[in-house]
């Protein structure tokens, strides 16, 4: 079926209504004086409003048709061939967008990670450095108690114990009171947290990471024998203390506690209103005596000489290191 030219038909038929309403008079006027073979049937009003009905049919049929056939109509888009240089460039345009991309995304993020390792390796040398320092009072504590217990060995072995002198309390205090003080205790927060959280990547430099390995092991060891000093104070220093120590004159020592053991131990001139007096002094053996004390005090050389020392020169060795590395001072 041609749509189109049905809708030209009833448009032609619209014309031709027109036309013959318009000109009714005329064509009456006409059919009076033409033959009578020539009249022409004439159009009444009856047959004039089914037009108007065919007419309104046609234009809306008319502008259906046009609208369908406009909706049907479909133009393909003439695509544009390309050569195999266009593509060519269109790859090689893609390829660099995407590897400029990876390379951009590369340097942000070394970029970050530098920031990222700078900032923990200054948290690293605050840390590392401030154990140093403490190490260096530790090891000094300890030379000062390995020489009073050098002196209560001697007293110990061979002196009156019933009348002490004014200097055995004092070197009984440092031999076998003062215990904790002398214990270093080191402060690897921020060394832990690079290995446990696997932060210690953003250090490229590998003998940087191996003094990081070498100072936690050191550390490890000290912790270890830490333990082993604590347990030996537990098992024989202490009950002798307890058993033998006069606790009202470290009262007076200490001034009823306004003072710790060490502070008061840094006292240079203080004389004892009255002296001070070994307790159960029937039960001490002497050889016992000195040779528990001299045992305590290898184990406190030891600790100082190996684990102590081992300790200050992996930290030395590290500091160096992020010192040539990061340019701290």
């Amino acid at each position: 079926m041609n749509i189109p030219l049905i809708a030209r038909q009833f448009h032609e038929n619209q014309n031709l209504i027109r036309y013959i309403t318009r000109n009714h008079n005329t064509l009456e006027e006409t059919a009076n004086t033409a033959p009578e073979g020539d009249i022409p049937h004439p159009i009444t009003t009856a047959d004039a409003k089914p037009a108007s009905t065919e007419e309104n049919q046609a234009s809306t049929n008319s502008t259906s048709a046009n609208s369908s056939a406009n909706m049907e109509v479909h133009h393909h888009p003439e695509i544009e061939k390309k050569g195999f240089r266009e593509y060519f460039l269109e790859f090689i345009m893609i390829f660099l967008a995407v590897t400029l991309g990876f390379i951009a995304e590369n340097i942000r993020e070394n970029i970050s990670e530098n920031s990222k390792a700078r900032e923990l390796a200054e948290s690293l040398y605050e840390e590392v450095y401030a154990d140093s320092v403490n190490m260096h009072n530790k090891i000094a504590l300890r030379l000062q108690k390995e020489e009073q217990m050098e002196y209560f060995r001697k007293y110990i072995l061979d002196s009156n114990l019933n009348s002490v002198s004014e200097k055995f309390y004092p070197s009984f205090a440092w031999t076998f009171v003062l215990t904790t003080s002398i214990i270093f205790e080191p402060d690897n927060a921020v060394l832990n947290q690079l290995i446990n959280s696997g932060a210690l990547r953003y250090f490229k430099n590998v003998k940087l990471q191996k003094d990081i390995g070498r100072l936690n092991v050191a550390i490890s060891n000290i912790k270890t024998r830490n333990g082993q000093e604590f347990s030996f104070v537990d098992q024989y220093t202490r009950p002798f203390m307890l058993r033998h120590f006069d606790f009202k004159w470290q009262d007076e020592y200490t001034q009823n506690g306004r003072l710790s053991i060490l502070e008061a131990l840094m006292q240079k001139d203080f004389h004892s209103k009255q002296m001070p007096v070994l307790k159960n002094i029937a039960d001490i053996k002497r050889s016992d005596a000195e040779g528990l004390t001299a045992y305590y005090m290898l184990i406190l050389r030891g600790t100082r000489q190996i684990h102590y020392k081992n300790f200050l020169e992996n930290s030395h060795e590290l500091l160096e290191t992020l010192r040539d590395e990061y340019g701290f001072r």
